[in-house]
């Protein structure tokens, strides 16, 4: 994966359509709360993810979401330099 790759993809940007639409629906997860809308599901169903999929990135969000919270109230320190242009909260 290229730089310009993984910093489009922090973004919610992908090339590809497919990507695109899993990166805008986990995107959604976190600003919502999980609370998507009925197109919100149908958007990305239609760019061809099955609802076991579309459980997965429900899934990745969550695990992300846990474990970032757990490390920011641990004040767990990083042992690996920060990704620039990313905010950490701090």
């Amino acid at each position: 994966m290229s730089e310009e790759d993984l910093v489009a993809g922090r973004n919610a940007q992908a090339s590809d359509p497919k990507v695109a639409a899993a990166l805008t629906f986990a995107k959604t997860v976190i600003e919502t709360k999980g609370f998507v809308s009925d197109e919100d599901l149908k958007a990305v169903r239609e760019a061809g993810y099955t609802d076991g999929e579309i459980g997965e990135i429900v899934a990745a969000v969550a695990l992300n979401t846990f474990t970032d919270y757990f490390n920011s109230v641990g004040r767990t320190e990083l042992d690996f330099p920060p990704v620039a242009g990313v905010h950490t909260g701090h």
